[in-house]
């Protein structure tokens, strides 16, 4: 759930000139196919980006959620397919930003060759983390862990970014088990929701 901030787009655009081109997709339209050819990394500048896999057996595995100021996308430099799909959840823009120019363009800057660097690190970190929260097996603690992640400072409400199916896929887990870890939560006190506002009472770290 710890969402690692992109590389600025505006930073790219001055670094990469003409190459960087804004592309803006409708709910529901795909940015990439899992297996499509790789041809470069995307920052999303407003929206919401979904990264889905397709496992052997039909299932879709959500990989990662992207949005506002964050890129995705970053392995596809050095692959050449990519590895998931990639879909909008709403409205969205987002910045194309060739990989062969980037190549080119750290090659020329270290600086920017750093940047990029300790955004993957980052996006390393925030991976492990994800791989940590989905092997809590009580579906209750994983799910108010999650939601303190997403409470934006103590004590204070706030409102689920998508639907609750969303944010189901993106902790491993079946909406339907959402709903039964959100009703127990609500009926022992330790959070209250309407809709998707949610207000957390009691926190697990007490």
């Amino acid at each position: 759930m710890t969402r690692p901030m992109g590389l600025d787009p505006g930073e790219l655009r001055t670094a990469l000139g003409e190459a960087v081109k804004t592309r803006t997709l409708q709910a529901g339209e795909l940015l990439f196919r899992q297996g499509d050819p790789t041809y470069g990394i995307f920052s999303v500048e407003s929206g919401r980006l979904r990264m889905v896999r397709h496992t052997a057996s039909g299932n879709q595995v959500t990989v990662h959620v992207a949005r506002a100021g964050e890129s995705i996308a970053e392995p596809s430099m050095f692959s050449p397919a990519y590895h998931c799909d990639c879909v909008a959840d709403m409205r969205s823009d987002v910045a194309v930003i060739p990989k062969e120019a980037l190549i080119q363009a750290m090659a020329g800057d270290p600086d920017l060759a750093l940047r990029m660097m300790a955004r993957l690190a980052r996006l390393v970190q925030a991976l492990r983390g994800q791989i940590e929260h989905r092997n809590i097996r009580s579906a209750k603690d994983r799910v108010l862990r999650a939601l303190m992640l997403l409470e934006p400072s103590r004590g204070v409400g706030f409102e689920i970014d998508g639907t609750f199916k969303d944010l189901a896929s993106e902790i491993g887990l079946t909406h339907e088990a959402l709903y039964r870890a959100l009703h127990d939560l609500e009926a022992e006190g330790q959070i209250a929701s309407r809709g998707r506002a949610i207000t957390i009472h009691k926190r697990g770290d007490d």
